[in-house]
């Protein structure tokens, strides 16, 4: 499969930027500019998806609950449709340490499945329980607590000669399917130590069983978010990335939200900025490097020589590519926390005011 040069840049983040812009200044009900939002981020996760089939995608995971997401995957993915949803969730869902925007290509490829089984319509029935799986259960998974998500269809069913190669990649039924969407699932559960089963009959309908490890921390993540508002940050902050449009963005945005922001368009431009307002005596508090930069030092490199003027220098690592393995292990390589393009508003928000604590508490 032919894929893009790395110095391509997903081309959804400047766009979501600026409709989140025009948001601010429209009412808080607009629906058209938020389903436009909400498109540009589903056309994003389609390009992740041959991403993360071709070059091995790592799951950039957080601990979280899994409620809110089987939520809104599954209201987003049958509306319009004449497609009736049913969601049954159990009390106490265990957390789990998941990649949110795999997962929910996971299950908005499944529910695609289930709609297209019912060209006439029908009901999809989402279900998500615990569960102890022990070593004899007969699944080729290892023992131990897992949240299972149960995805199933009124459709025309899998024929037996058809269902033990519904994984394998561009196998498909479907006139213009491609079949990448159940490798690629496969794969990411894979990669999250979980695991995927189907049963079927034709005629009767198909149910995918999806099994996600339990948690074995605390949730660590972002808390969850409340209603974006203007001035609530404080300190100043270095951005930089190599497209004028979300520099633009940035400069816009940050200071909406309470920040002082100057921005850069390559890593030598950001270690002489960040040099001089240490001399000056107005530090940064913190840093946001564009982990890839089109014919100039890109953020692993910037972050190197900042360390070496500053170890205690606090940078938030920015990408589009999921795959790469520092967004994946980003406190590995010094990184203080990670933001992933297109930014989700609610996402960059928080992770800078996590930072600035720490940053701050560092002075």
């Amino acid at each position: 499969m032919s894929m893009p040069p790395r110095s391509s840049k997903p081309p959804c983040s400047a766009v979501v930027g600026n409709l989140f812009l025009i948001k601010m200044g429209l009412s808080p009900g607009d629906q058209a500019i938020t389903e436009a939002e909400q498109a540009c981020l589903r056309a994003k996760g389609l390009t992740q998806q041959l991403l993360t089939f071709s070059l091995g995608g790592a799951p950039m995971k957080r601990v979280m609950p899994i409620d809110h997401l089987v939520h809104e995957t599954t209201t987003f993915a049958v509306r319009g449709s004449g497609v009736a949803l049913e969601v049954v969730l159990a009390p106490g869902l265990w957390l789990v340490d998941i990649d949110e925007g795999q997962i929910s290509q996971v299950l908005n490829n499944l529910l695609i499945n289930a709609k297209q089984a019912m060209p006439k319509g029908g009901t999809i029935r989402v279900c998500a329980e615990n569960l102890h799986v022990d070593g004899v259960s007969g699944l080729a998974m290892r023992a131990g607590d897992y949240v299972r998500l149960l995805l199933s269809d009124q459709g025309v069913g899998i024929s037996a000669a058809d269902i033990g190669k519904i994984f394998d990649p561009f196998f498909t039924t479907k006139p213009q399917g491609s079949g990448l969407g159940l490798t690629t699932s496969y794969w990411i559960l894979k990669r999250h130590q979980g695991y995927i089963t189907v049963e079927s009959q034709p005629g009767q309908g198909t149910t995918f069983a999806v099994y996600l490890p339990a948690a074995k921390q605390p949730d660590v993540g972002p808390a969850p978010t409340t209603p974006m508002q203007a001035g609530a940050g404080h300190g100043r902050v270095l951005f930089m990335d190599d497209e004028v449009g979300i520099r633009n963005f940035a400069a816009k945005l940050l200071p909406y939200l309470g920040y002082e922001v100057e921005c850069v368009a390559d890593g030598y431009a950001a270690v002489d900025r960040y040099l001089a307002a240490r001399e000056s005596d107005r530090p940064f508090d913190a840093v946001i490097l564009d982990l890839t930069v089109q014919g100039g030092m890109g953020g692993m490199e910037t972050l190197e020589r900042l360390r070496a003027a500053d170890p205690r220098v606090v940078a938030v690592v920015s990408s589009g590519y999921s795959t790469d393995p520092i967004m994946a292990d980003f406190a590995h390589y010094g990184f203080a926390a990670r933001v992933a393009k297109p930014y989700q508003i609610d996402d960059l928000r928080d992770t800078l005011a996590s930072i600035m604590k720490r940053a701050q508490g560092m002075q």
